[in-house]
């Protein structure tokens, strides 16, 4: 983990029929990352349209998934993809008839589906006509010797006040509409209106209810009105049982969807650890998986009857792959060098969080180090200098074990509860990948609340048998506390900071003599480290030695910063008296160094010019002196050929020029870096004094809570007043403390990491090693719910 792992480029050649399998076999295993070399267009490669045939199965997927939902059928998602795919045998044919069965299956459901609503539409048109003729036989027959027309029918019912107002106005005060509601969304309406005064009455109020898009119906003569409500009511009969009949029909073909295939019952742990599911997320993970394999298809150059390819992985897995059981050509490619290799970083589940907050903000390049190794102490440690309390550490501490002993089984029995619970599942998922941070971040707040002698804002009053840990109880009772306890904060801070900062400018050397990088050793390693030491690291040092000095014989201690600023604007002079042997004399040194270590840093453009110039004339004698042994063998050529070997020469040698040499844009680039390092040591020092601001912002917050709630009901005596405070005090921390510091106090330390520690050597922008890999895709699809 110290670097991203070795690999190399390699050349594939495959037969086009078994290209398919071998991917698949590929997809099971781990760290092999697919080159894309293919020189058509995405659209214009051969496998496209089988990728265009698993969106068309995605749709028919998704269409099974609504009518699942639809008739209330239970979907049981799986619970584990890793069991499920472990001994999954996937093949183009098997693929082919999945189709096809998908395809009948999804036609006669549909078509089925698509009958059912006509026939229900048909029999609510049934039930509104029964139900307006039993309503308006008794209101129309009654007028049956005078001179009116009527219009009868079934409307909206949010559309009942427009449809009454346009009608009393089109008909002048001659129609009169009665309403009656049927059901919550549709309402029965007899109109009423004269014939003989308005000729075209009729016919402007049948195209008002065409517009408010009305069913109208014909009443039958008075006679028969009982023999067709009575036809009516058989033919409502018969559609009913069809309906029925339908919908057995379609839910049958849901079942077989919707339940998991097996011959026995199942337990919940068997369903689990199998990873049984339902079959319609069968279909859905074996299609992501096909489309993943069609994908990386696309990634291949086709020629003839073979696939070319390439991919990044290491030497050991070149094994595997041949002993895949398909004929297939591999060799290491002869132009490795002239790509950029991915970074393959291999973790495990307590590395992988540390590796992805050093991922979040940038890619490690190929042979560079990876800060995730010291980021898995020194984060949770920043972090427990700024949240220091023995209380809220083991709070923190015991949800980190909680997740550890018990965060799978409630994960295991959330996935068994369906999907319906998958947001829940999901956010619990990520707190559960954090879990050994959790712990580490508990402990170390743990520890450094021992330090600082705070238990919920209480000082303790314990003592080991030979040395004393953390602060003196006794302190908590001085007047000058929180002046000794700031002071030792802040001091303590900038030390941390120093340290830190020092060693990631040591990594950035040792990156250098890695990668044979010398000028960058020589020209920026040294002189910022020199720098970095004879300056903050002498202020380090002085903090430490009046630490250990004693004042008590009437000694008054000297003011670190006032000795600093004596040492800067007098060139190592002091006031005062030596704070060790020599101190001016030492000064002195340091202060030429600081001053000594930007100019070195500004001479790195200088030596590259000269280095680079001594390149060209170099290469050229080499090709001069291949000319004079070519006279020297009797070569007989005139000045143009001359001229043209040595271009060829200077082209077989490969000497590689930059097309852009720009002196002045070089050493502005140094010079900028050179001042940004200077401010920045300055600036990324005092921003490590948030580790002394943060612990004091959380130690008087807990201070307040404790006593403006539970103290005084403390002093009281009050049972009744205890646990009503003791309440408010709890909600108060868990709330503020263990909620919002704990959020507070992470960020602030991933900010110390990113800016402060890793600018000091880390690049970050290399790119992902992206492993094609079933069950990393699957994870990256975030089950099967969220894609449909």
């Amino acid at each position: 983990m110290l670097r991203p792992s070795e690999i190399h480029l390699y050349k594939l050649y495959v037969e086009r029929e078994q290209a398919f399998h071998f991917l698949t076999k590929v997809g099971q295993m781990n760290n092999v990352n697919l080159v894309n070399c293919s020189n058509h267009a995405f659209h214009e490669h051969d496998y496209y349209k089988q990728l265009k045939r698993c969106d068309d199965i995605y749709n028919k997927i998704s269409e099974i998934k609504n009518l699942l939902i639809l008739y209330n059928k239970p979907i049981h998602y799986c619970p584990n993809i890793k069991s499920f795919i472990q001994y999954l045998q996937i093949t183009e044919d098997q693929v082919i008839k999945m189709e096809q069965e998908l395809t009948h299956k999804v036609q006669f459901i549909m078509n089925q589906q698509t009958n059912l609503q006509q026939i229900v539409e048909q029999r609510n048109r049934l039930e509104e006509e029964i139900a307006v003729i039993k309503y308006s036989k008794d209101f129309i027959y009654k007028f049956s010797g005078v001179q009116l027309g009527y219009i009868v029918g079934c409307m909206n019912a949010a559309d009942l006040h427009k449809f009454n107002r346009i009608v009393f106005r089109i008909s002048k005060e001659n129609g009169i509409v009665k309403f009656k509601d049927f059901n919550n969304e549709r309402t029965i309406f007899t109109l009423v209106f004269t014939k003989g005064k308005h000729e075209n009455l009729k016919t402007k109020l049948l195209k008002i209810c065409e517009a408010f898009n009305v069913s109208i119906y014909q009443l039958p003569e008075e006679i028969q009105v009982e023999n067709k409500i009575i036809e009516l009511e058989n033919e409502l009969t018969n559609l009913s049982i069809v309906i029925t009949t339908t919908k057995l029909e379609i839910e049958e073909q849901l079942d077989f969807f919707s339940d998991i295939s097996v011959e026995r019952p199942l337990e919940l742990d068997e369903i689990y650890f199998i990873g049984y599911c339902s079959y319609i997320c069968e279909l859905k993970i074996i299609v992501d998986l096909v489309s993943a394999t069609y994908y990386h298809l696309t990634f291949f150059e086709a020629k003839s009857q073979f696939l070319i390819g390439q991919m990044w992985c290491e030497l050991n897995q070149i094994e595997q792959i041949k002993q895949i059981g398909v004929q297939i050509e591999i060799m290491q490619d002869i132009n490795e060098n002239l790509y950029e290799p991915p970074s393959l970083l291999k973790t495990n589940q307590f590395t992988h969080i540390f590796q992805e907050l050093v991922n979040t903000y940038g890619i490690p390049r190929y042979h560079e180090i990876n800060p995730g190794l010291f980021t898995i102490i020194t984060f949770p440690f920043l972090f427990g200098m700024m949240f220091g309390d023995i209380g809220h550490g083991i709070v923190l501490t015991f949800f980190g074990f909680y997740l550890l002993m018990f965060g799978k089984s409630v994960i295991k029995s959330i996935k068994l509860e369906n999907s319906s619970e998958y947001l829940s599942y999901a956010d619990f998922q990520s707190l559960y990948e954090c879990r050994y941070l959790i712990t580490l971040m508990g402990l170390f707040a743990t520890y450094c609340g021992f330090i600082y002698n705070d238990f919920f804002s209480i000082s303790l009053e314990y003592k080991l048998e030979k040395f004393q840990l953390g602060f003196d109880g006794k302190w908590s009772m001085s007047e000058s506390h929180l002046t000794v306890m700031n002071s030792f904060k802040m001091k303590t801070a900038i030390i941390v900071g120093v340290i830190q900062m020092v060693f990631g400018i040591l990594l950035k050397g040792w990156n250098c003599l890695y990668q044979r990088k010398f000028i960058d050793f020589i020209f920026n390693f040294i002189p910022e480290l020199a720098f970095m030491l004879s300056t903050f690291g002498y202020m380090s040092f002085l903090i430490i030695l009046k630490w250990l000095t004693n004042y008590s014989n009437n000694l008054e201690p000297p003011s670190i910063i006032t000795t600093l600023l004596n040492m800067v604007f007098t060139l190592g002079g002091i006031k005062g008296a030596e704070m060790y042997p020599h101190q001016v004399y030492f000064q002195t040194i340091l202060i030429r160094i600081a001053i000594c270590s930007p100019i070195i840093m500004l001479l790195k453009p200088e030596v590259i010019r000269i280095k680079r110039q001594l390149f060209k004339r170099g290469n050229q004698q080499m090709v001069y002196d291949d000319l004079v042994e070519a006279e020297h063998a009797h070569i007989e050529v005139i000045k143009e050929e001359k001229n043209q070997i040595f271009g060829n020469l200077v082209e077989s040698r490969a000497i590689k020029e930059e097309k852009h040499f720009d002196f002045a844009e070089i050493y502005i680039e140094s010079l900028i870096e050179c001042t940004e390092f200077v401010l920045g040591a300055v600036s990324n020092t005092a921003s490590y004094l948030r580790l002394w601001a943060l612990s004091l912002a959380h130690s008087q917050l807990s201070e307040v809570f404790f006593k403006m709630s539970l103290e005084p009901q403390l002093q009281s005596g009050s049972v009744i007043g205890i646990c009503l405070t003791f309440m408010v005090y709890a909600f108060a921390t868990v709330g503020v403390l263990m909620c919002m510091d704990t959020l507070e106090c992470f960020l602030h330390s991933l900010r110390l990491h990113w800016v402060e520690f890793q600018s000091k050597f880390y690049k970050g922008d290399g790119h992902n090693f992206q492993q094609f890999n079933y069950l990393h895709f699957l994870d990256q699809k975030m089950q099967f719910s969220t894609r449909m």
